[in-house]
């Protein structure tokens, strides 16, 4: 677990693939996230071709992102609260919430409630993946959380991730927070108006490659 703290979000992930798959390509993209971390490309595919998908922007660029099989895919389908319990294992994307922000319960934890922005169920053959808590960028004072659920009050959720009182996130998830189920996938999903999340190192010449993509199946949009 203390090797695992270590590498990047992306380095878990594609850990986490390697050892599943022995797929030696990812196992190399494990060494390069240990000294650098991907760029986001948040958007919607405008174009696929067998090497490269050209990403849509909300800012209105395209970019040009290039793509393998031995890259991981991840698909985000629709999910329900109710599918949440002890022990399921989860990912989040929240935010720390002020001294001063109501709460709907009662709490003796030493975690900082924070507010959900997504909540992931993390198929099972995927558990341990990316186990931690480590800053995000999808607000200036993100995090993203991976673990499992270790209690339950109402809409309030703890994620543990390691064994001591403090390794834990108290995440709210408001009944607006999208709930999503996250299960590997392949380059099938990749095609024209798929909404995609793409972790991407810039290489030589300017060019994206991909290490990660999630993709939204059925109309969703990846919240992270």
């Amino acid at each position: 677990m203390n090797l695992q703290r270590t590498l990047s979000y992306l380095g878990a992930i594609a850990t986490a693939v390697v050892m599943a798959h022995g797929t030696p390509a990812l196992a190399q993209k494990v060494a390069e996230s240990k000294t650098a971390e991907p760029d986001r490309i948040r958007g919607h595919v405008t174009k696929v071709d067998a090497s490269s998908m050209l990403v849509q922007t909300a800012d209105g660029r395209s970019v040009r992102v290039e793509v393998s099989d031995n890259m991981a895919v991840f698909s985000l389908a629709k999910a329900s609260w109710a599918e949440v319990d002890f022990g399921t294992y989860v990912g989040a994307v929240s935010e720390k919430l002020g001294d001063n922000i109501f709460s709907p319960i009662v709490r003796d934890s030493l975690s900082w409630l924070h507010k959900g922005f997504e909540l992931r169920i993390i198929d099972e053959k995927l558990r341990g993946i990316a186990v931690g808590h480590t800053k995000w960028d999808l607000t200036r004072a993100s995090v993203m959380t991976h673990g499992w659920v270790d209690d339950m009050e109402m809409r309030v959720i703890s994620i543990k991730y390691g064994p001591t009182e403090e390794e834990e996130t108290d995440v709210e998830v408001s009944r607006d927070t999208p709930v999503l189920k996250m299960s590997l996938a392949d380059k099938s999903l990749i095609k024209p108006g798929a909404r995609v999340l793409a972790g991407a190192h810039k290489v030589a010449g300017g060019r994206y490659v991909a290490v990660f993509v999630f993709v939204g199946k059925d109309g969703v949009v990846p919240p992270m």
